[in-house]
């Protein structure tokens, strides 16, 4: 597996932990979106399922983050598009989540 997609996996299944761990989790997500289409298909199967955790797990991601910067902020900074949707775990945090789609996470 690749070896940035192995720390973000890893990353990914751990909500609890520091929020200076989670911002560098975020860059590691920016570097897994330039390697674009170098990806085997079961690497891409498992950044997939990463993401939906991610995903599914915004609320405590983002209370850890925001104890040491503002997403708005790093998005400014960064000028980050939509299309990084893992700096907006701010606003994922607060979308209304359906049970099915968590079950599937989980």
């Amino acid at each position: 597996m690749n070896e940035l997609l192995k720390r973000y996996v890893i990353a990914v299944e751990h909500p609890g932990a520091s929020g200076f761990e989670h911002l560098d989790m975020l860059m590691v997500r920016d570097k897994l979106a330039r390697q674009g289409t170098s990806f085997t298909p079961a690497d891409q199967e498992r950044l997939v399922a990463a993401d939906r955790l991610l995903v599914a797990r915004a609320s405590a991601f983002y209370a850890e983050l925001s104890r040491i910067t503002s997403l708005q902020y790093e998005r400014e900074q960064r000028k980050l598009s939509p299309m990084h949707w893992w700096w907006y775990l701010d606003v994922l945090a607060h979308l209304p989540q359906r049970q099915s789609e968590l079950a599937s996470v989980s």
